[in-house]
């Protein structure tokens, strides 16, 4: 695995954070500073807090298959599944999400110290924008991962944006499902998951796939969220086997 990343030069974070320079949280005394700090923190607490598990990572064959066609790659998940895949990808220069809200100004932070390239924006704000650049990474070869449900829900619940995504990009999707053997679930609408220390992990790779352009982003989520429910319950059947 690659080496850890170093962390964002403040002058370079604080560029990442003020695309929409009227917002008055920038004005707050010190906000950037403490959302970096807290950011990092995390980061370094999800390396550590991986190594208090056993995972088991089955299905890389789909991966090397899905890099091996020359075409983008896009790794898609459940919003509450992403603590693992998140520890176990990073120093990989992955694209992801991160929301514009208070709690994204945090999130952006951990994410760059986990090694991750990220563009901020979601479904409820700053979409369009996300969207687009997402696809102009894709295009150019960059490998992006994304929660196809979040940032807000419904549970489960893939929205069409993530298909147009693939649709627009041309891209070979990679659905990451994951099972544990103890894990506690917060109550939020995602029902975040947060296997026990010293618990087994599954992490699968299901199959790679792509959407054609002549079915609806409403059909292609529907057959993003049917692979995304088989390699859930592919990674239950190899936690009990």
């Amino acid at each position: 695995m690659p080496t850890d990343a170093k962390p964002l030069p403040m002058s370079k974070f604080r560029e990442s954070q003020t695309w929409l320079p009227d917002d008055p949280r920038w004005k707050e005394f010190g906000y950037l500073a403490k959302a970096r700090i807290k950011g990092r923190c995390a980061g370094l607490f999800v390396k550590c807090y991986l190594n208090t598990l056993r995972v088991t990572y089955v299905g890389a064959e789909h991966e090397k298959k899905a890099f091996a066609s020359g075409r983008p790659v896009l790794y898609v998940s459940w919003h509450g599944s992403q603590l693992v895949p998140l520890a176990f990808f990073r120093n990989q220069g992955i694209i992801t999400l991160t929301s514009l809200s208070r709690d994204g100004d945090i999130q952006d932070s951990c994410m760059k110290t986990l090694g991750y390239e990220t563009i901020r924006g979601s479904s409820s704000r700053g979409g369009s924008r996300a969207l687009l650049g997402l696809i102009r990474a894709l295009k150019k070869g960059k490998i992006a991962a994304i929660t196809v449900d979040g940032p807000r829900g419904p549970y489960h619940e893939v929205k069409p944006g993530s298909a147009l995504l693939a649709q627009k990009t041309d891209a070979v999707l990679l659905p990451v499902g994951m099972s544990y053997q103890y894990c506690h679930h917060l109550k939020n609408w995602d029902r975040f998951d947060i296997p026990l220390p010293f618990s087994r992990v599954i992490m699968a790779m299901g199959e790679s796939f792509s959407l054609s352009l002549s079915r609806s982003p409403e059909e292609g989520a529907r057959t993003i969220e049917n692979r995304l429910r088989a390699t859930e319950s592919f990674a239950e059947q190899q936690l009990t086997a």
